[in-house]
């Protein structure tokens, strides 16, 4: 036996043909090259700091691992089956990686969650997503019962395309927040479409392409600092219990008080 079969259980490799066999092991060392410490790093805090009952929200392949005995449900806005048809680059050809959708819900909103029903919520580079991210972090804390945490990685600009994109301010997310995410949406679709290359005379087009989609592609650029400061800029029932980078994202637990 290989060492590379060795990652595989024995049961496991006794159903498998040679030809699956190989597959399996080519994307398990795909899935285990794309750890970084940044997951591991994950993990070390979730065992610290979660307990109960909670959801995590926009798993797809990437499940944060949970420590026993707590159980977390999955939340997205979409079933398992239309995920896997949506996101067909993320899942390696194995429909296995993606997780069970526990609840379809709008993950935003929550509206299927009751008021301090959750001891925590997992957000994993979600919340640059977001049209209104102080309306989601509301509905978060909203969910959670005295004493919950959120769970937060964003990822670093300057490990991403929007690297060269100008950082969100304070004042912008408080606009939209009041206003609605409408007054800015376009602004942001035509910056995407210059981080997408798109020729000049071509973006009225491509913007219009992203509004009938409903295209939610990162709305939001911040680094740890910017975002510490829209969090104190807000006025949540929250403490700080963690912020710190790492290379390719930032995490925060937010504890509810």
């Amino acid at each position: 036996m290989t060492a590379l079969a060795q990652l595989m259980p024995a049961g496991m490799r006794a159903k498998l043909s040679s030809r699956d066999l190989q597959r399996r092991l080519r994307d398990e060392v795909q899935r285990l090259t794309d750890r970084g410490d940044h997951e591991t790093f994950r993990e070390d805090l979730a065992r610290r700091y979660i307990r109960g009952e909670g959801i995590e929200i926009g798993a797809l392949h990437r499940p944060l691992r949970v420590p026993r005995p707590a159980h977390v449900r999955y939340v997205d806005r979409m079933s398992r089956e239309q995920l896997l048809a949506h996101y067909t680059s993320i899942v390696y050809g194995d429909p296995d990686w993606v997780v069970e959708v526990d609840v379809v819900d709008d993950g935003e909103r929550l509206d299927r969650f009751a008021d301090q029903s959750v001891d925590f919520v997992i957000a994993n580079h979600m919340l640059e997503h977001a049209e209104d991210p102080v309306g989601v972090l509301e509905h978060f804390v909203r969910v959670l019962r005295s004493g919950g945490i959120v769970f937060l990685t964003l990822p670093d600009p300057d490990h991403t395309v929007d690297r060269l994109r100008p950082r969100t301010t304070v004042d912008h997310v408080l606009r939209d927040h009041r206003e609605g995410p409408e007054v800015s949406r376009d602004d942001h679709y035509h910056e995407w479409a210059w981080v997408e290359c798109v020729p000049p005379e071509r973006i009225p087009e491509r913007v219009a392409q992203y509004a009938r989609e409903g295209i939610h592609h990162h709305f939001h650029v911040w680094e740890l600092p910017d975002f510490l400061e829209l969090l104190r800029a807000l006025d949540l029932p929250i403490k700080l219990e963690v912020a710190q980078s790492q290379l390719e994202e930032f995490t925060l637990i937010l504890r509810r008080v």
